[in-house]
């Protein structure tokens, strides 16, 4: 059996924030004190902490703490993802389905990648990922594809956040050749990458935009090297902007509904 080790504030931390979200009213600290049975000054000092920090706000007249805006701001951004993965899933499968490589959905976490859904291929060859999984943006396609289709002024803000860390032979480091190669792929309308993140591994990628055609994540094919080569990086490249387009349309993309309308029209 696998040993865990909780850090007890942290937990009471939890059990406090899962009491305060059923209370409409708020609670006081003596209430929460006596419904989780916690000595009274734990009870205080996380409450002031919590209060401190921004999640929780007191109410002056009543003394009676309750949830902040900042934590329904966060729970807000947790449910934002889940509909962006019901939203893109369906087609995720199909695009790894006509591929016949791994698929990513993927999201900018400060200056990283971060897999929020991935669909497995049926090929021989499987590559080893998972949900909550981050790689640093200017070693990954999905990274390169979220920094690419950004404003410009916010993606030169992030790549002076960077740090273009080695991770292989072919990573580049250099933060020069890494805008010259993300303007290249904004003019293609896709990105790619081999053996920069991981030797023998290689990743194409497209950006999905959201209601207001910014970006809200990017979806990606992984494979081998012999799976993804350069010769066959464009044609990748245009299924993988095509599904992307799909998606975008679904999330409510003013430009990439007009352009499904369109298609729809000339059938």
């Amino acid at each position: 059996m696998v040993q865990r080790y909780l850090v007890p504030a942290i937990k009471r931390a939890f059990e406090i924030i899962q009491l305060l979200a059923k209370q409409d009213s708020g609670s006081s600290i003596s209430e929460i004190h006596r419904v989780l049975h916690l000595p009274l000054s734990s009870a205080a000092t996380i409450v002031y902490t919590l209060t401190d920090l921004g999640y929780l706000e007191r109410d002056k007249e009543t003394s009676r703490y309750r949830l902040s805006v900042k934590m329904f701001g966060i729970a807000r951004h947790a449910l934002d993802r889940v509909d962006l993965v019901a939203q893109c899933h369906g087609l995720l499968e199909e695009l790894v389905r006509q591929s016949r490589l791994t698929g990513h959905l993927a999201v900018l976490r400060d200056t990283e990648s971060m897999y929020i859904d991935r669909v497995r291929s049926d090929s021989l060859v499987q590559f080893s990922s998972y949900v909550g999984l981050r790689w640093p943006a200017h070693t990954s396609a999905v990274g390169k594809a979220l920094l690419a289709f950004r404003p410009e002024p916010e993606t030169e803000r992030l790549l002076k956040e960077m740090t273009l860390k080695k991770i292989t032979r072919y990573t580049i480091t250099s933060k020069r050749v890494l805008e010259k190669q993300l303007r290249l792929f904004r003019r293609q309308g896709y990105a790619w990458e081999l053996n920069e993140g991981e030797l023998g591994m290689g990743c194409v990628a497209a950006p999905v935009f959201g209601l207001h055609h910014e970006i809200a994540a990017a979806i990606s094919l992984t494979g081998t090297v012999h799976q993804i080569t350069r010769a066959k990086i464009p044609a990748l490249g245009a299924l993988v902007r095509r599904y992307a387009q799909q998606m975008s349309a679904r999330l409510g993309d003013k430009l990439n509904l007009s352009l499904a309308s369109r298609k729809a029209s000339r059938r």
